[in-house]
This record gives structure tokens, C-alpha cells and sequence, in this order.
């Protein structure tokens, strides 16, 4: 009995230790190939957190604001006036400002697609071509001469009895292009160059405008040789030069040797001002309390007299003032210039 007990006891431990060596193995990874076994699929891997830096403040030392300015040749004092202005501007408004020049409007437009320059001081073509793409918007525009925009004039030779529609008073005319231009249809004209805006394709956008017809304009390359070439008479039969700012036939190139030009060759209508002056833009990402900061502070600055003195010669242009200015001012002069084929890339320094 005592011999079947142990035998017992002995197959019992057999049979447990077997038992337990198949559950081992049956845990054990097969590389048996099974057509009918689910790949499971697998969790996408858990995003690692980015850091992404805060950029500094527009107007802090970190981001400065930059303005832009197109220099081709520097002038005496210029330099010290641009430095000048930018540390009024950054003392008066508690921001840091710095500029930036640049030889040419193409590497200055660069420079704004790539948004290295928030402010640009820019001409009418210039910007024109910026606002174009989208660049900037217009903020302050300068006062030069008494006045923020200037227009044209088309003159006639007094010989040659045409009809005047200007009011010497009032520095204006009451009728339209349309109806004072019309006794021109089909004459030539004396014009500057194919690089003036008011020179050239102003004059044209009015003509082409009211559907008035021309002949191939003679090209003068000065507006004193404008009024010459009409003055002497056979070379032309009207002129057009710049308007409302000054007067041209009184320039000391003219009337130091036809003083009789003003009234030899007479004004026979004259332009509203549709082209703005130098300007003052904005690019799109400067938020619009800080434009509105900036443009209060410039605009007091421009009343005083240093601020006046230092504008110009930062600029090398006269300016006695700086005004608001808004992109629609300039709506009037790209409907004009629409119907000619000008290519403002042409127009820029």
C-alpha cells in the first residue's frame, strides 16, 4: 500500500510538471507563418510637445520697428537727420525704431515681401506698385508747398486762339477734361519723357480717357523745354506740365529769358490734384493702434520747426507738413492711368 501511495504521489507530479511545461511553451512566440492571424494595428506614437517662441513685441529693443527709405545717393546731413527723427520718434513713444536704406525700389519691396520693414517712405508710382501687391497702405502723405497733392496743365500757344477753362483766381478749372480737351483732338503734344508720371502719363491718361486723340508726343525731357518748344511755335501744338504746386512757366529757367511766357503761353485747363506726394506707408501686420500712435506723433512732430527741418533733409524734400493720408486718395489717379499702357516698373527709382 505504501508502494502504490508513493507511485501515486509520483504520477501526480509528473502529470503537474508536464502540465506546467505546456502552458510555459504555449507563451512562447511562433515564427510559424498563419494566413489567418489579424496584424492588430498599431497606435499612432504620442505627439512630443513643440516649443514655440513667443515673438517680442512690435516697438521693443528685441523688434524694433523698422522704416524704410530709398537713398541713391546720400546728402550732407542726411544721415543725421534719419538718425535725428528715429530718436525723437523712439523717445517720444517709449519704442525702439531703427531705418533701413536702400539703393533702389526693388530691393526695398523685397524687403517688405520678406517683412524685414514695417514703415517705407515711398513716391506715387512707388507706391502704386507696393499697394499693388499688398504691401502697404498709406498713413501720412507730406505737405509740400501748401499742398499734399499736385496735378497738371495743358497749355496752348496764345496765337493759336483755343478756348481757356482755367480761373486764374481760384487756381482751378470749372469744366472737365472732356469738354476743355476736345479742342485738342487730333494735334501733338510737347511732353517730358516716358519715365514722368505728370509729364507723360497723366497727360495721357486724361486724353485716352475722353477718348481725345493725339499724335505722337514730342519728347522735351524737361518741362522749361516744354513750354520753349511751344512757346517758339511749329514744334508742337499744346504742352502739359506739373500744376497746382507750381507753375512751371515761372520758373527762373523760363522766365529769365521769355518773360512774357505766362502770358504767350496761356493755361487752357488744369487738373485737380491726383497725385499724391511723398508718402508715408504701413505694412499690412503693423496693428492699427500703433499706426494711429505713430501717425499722431509724427504729425505734431512735422508742426514744429525742427521737426520740419529735420523731415527735409532726412527726405531731401521740402516738407512743411504731415498729413493723414488714405489708399482711396489714390484711386482717381489709377483709374486714370488704366487706359494707357504705362508700366509702373518704369516710374521707379
Amino acid at each position: 500500500m505504501a508502494k502504490t501511495g508513493m507511485r501515486i504521489i509520483l504520477a501526480l507530479t509528473i502529470s503537474l510538471f508536464l502540465l506546467s511545461a505546456c502552458d510555459s511553451l504555449a507563451g512562447q512566440p511562433t515564427l510559424d507563418f498563419n494566413p489567418q492571424t489579424q496584424t492588430p494595428e498599431l497606435a499612432p506614437p504620442t505627439a512630443m510637445p513643440t516649443y514655440t517662441p513667443t515673438p517680442a513685441p512690435l516697438g521693443s529693443p528685441e523688434n524694433p520697428i523698422v522704416i524704410g527709405l530709398i537713398v541713391q545717393e546720400a546728402i550732407p546731413g542726411q544721415p543725421e537727420a534719419i538718425q535725428s527723427v528715429l530718436t525723437h520718434l523712439s523717445e517720444g513713444l517709449s519704442l525702439s525704431f531703427i531705418s533701413q536704406t536702400y539703393a533702389n525700389y526693388i530691393d526695398l519691396e523685397l524687403a517688405l515681401q520678406r517683412r524685414e520693414v514695417d514703415m517705407a517712405w515711398l513716391t506715387a508710382p512707388e507706391y502704386l506698385l507696393a499697394s499693388q501687391k499688398d504691401l502697404v497702405s498709406a498713413l501720412l502723405v507730406t505737405n509740400h508747398l501748401g499742398v499734399t497733392a499736385y496735378g497738371v496743365q495743358f497749355l496752348g500757344h496764345k496765337e493759336a486762339e483755343y478756348e481757356t477753362y482755367y480761373d486764374p483766381t481760384t487756381n482751378s478749372s470749372a469744366a472737365t477734361a472732356a469738354q476743355a480737351l476736345s479742342q485738342l483732338a487730333g494735334l501733338r503734344p510737347c511732353l517730358t519723357q516716358e519715365d514722368s508720371l505728370s509729364g507723360y502719363w497723366v497727360p495721357l491718361g486724361y486724353l485716352n480717357q475722353n477718348n481725345i486723340a493725339y499724335t505722337r508726343p514730342v519728347l522735351t525731357f524737361s518741362f522749361s523745354s516744354s513750354i520753349r518748344a511751344l512757346y517758339v511755335k511749329g514744334i508742337c501744338s499744346y504742352a502739359v506740365t506739373y500744376a497746382l504746386s507750381a507753375d512751371p512757366r515761372t520758373s527762373s529757367e523760363v522766365i529769365s529769358d521769355l518773360t512774357d511766357a505766362i502770358d504767350k503761353v496761356p493755361i487752357l485747363w488744369i487738373s485737380p490734384p491726383i497725385i499724391p506726394n511723398f508718402n508715408l506707408s504701413v505694412s499690412k501686420q503693423m496693428e492699427l493702434p500703433l499706426q494711429n500712435r505713430i501717425s499722431e506723433f509724427l504729425r505734431n512732430f512735422s508742426r514744429e520747426e525742427l521737426g520740419k527741418s529735420l523731415l527735409s533733409q532726412m527726405l531731401n524734400y521740402e516738407v512743411a507738413q504731415l498729413e493723414p493720408l488714405h489708399d482711396t486718395s489714390y484711386q482717381a489717379l489709377r483709374d486714370l492711368l488704366t487706359p494707357t499702357d504705362v508700366r509702373l516698373a518704369d516710374l521707379v527709382r
